[in-house]
């Protein structure tokens, strides 16, 4: 014999059940909702009215109206912060020595003319980008590994 359950008994499984929709509903609400701000704000313009304040206002967008009429959006200032150039990396100047090998063999190729001095100047550069071309490197008036090898150095 099969027992009927009581009407308050009903109505409680029926409040459980949507207790647990809601909770549901409400994680998903969660989950997606770094979802829905990142389509947001891919929606909206920012500008500028002064230097260093941005105001961001939503983009209208065509046949979509606002269910509030007459009223008046909020305007929000984002923080942006200001991002530092990376570091500049690589060799930054040449030291003198080095300087004077590299014009000793370019004059030896027959690239540079002038007395070597040990300054990294027009003229050195101007070699180096002469001999580059002529063997075929990349031609940058710099001393790269595959010119100083071809040199010697």
């Amino acid at each position: 014999m099969k027992l009927q359950p009581s009407l308050p008994d009903q109505r409680l499984r029926t409040l459980n059940l949507v207790l647990v929709c809601l909770a549901v509903v409400s994680s998903l609400r969660l989950f997606t909702s770094p979802i829905l701000a990142l389509q947001a704000s891919s929606k909206v313009a920012t500008t500028t009215s002064k230097p260093g304040s941005t105001v961001s206002k939503p983009v209208k967008q065509s046949g979509v109206q606002s269910s509030k009429s007459g009223s008046k959006s909020k305007k929000v200032a984002s923080h942006t912060k200001k991002r530092r150039k990376p570091p500049v990396r690589g060799q930054r100047t040449i030291e003198s020595a080095r300087v004077v090998e590299i014009q000793n063999a370019l004059a030896a190729a027959g690239y540079f003319k002038t007395q070597p001095n040990g300054e990294w100047d027009d003229s050195t550069s101007k070699a180096m980008s002469t001999y580059q071309q002529d063997n075929g490197f990349r031609t940058t008036g710099k001393p790269d590994a595959l010119s100083l090898k071809k040199l010697g150095l």
